[in-house]
């Protein structure tokens, strides 16, 4: 039990890069895709942007 509350304190203290990375890392993901990569890609990263 108490592992868990430890783990669940630093989440909470590492901030919000940890809540925004996988938006951030999909985003970049799908904007490798050729002609419909950026317009899906850009708003798919702005989440992350916006969480930050």
């Amino acid at each position: 039990m108490r592992l868990i509350l430890c783990l669940t304190a630093l989440l909470g203290l590492s901030g919000c890069g940890v809540v925004a990375l996988p938006f951030r890392v999909t985003g970049d993901v799908v904007r490798a895709v050729p002609i419909v990569g950026e317009p899906v890609g850009a708003p798919i990263h702005a989440v992350g942007d916006v969480i930050d």
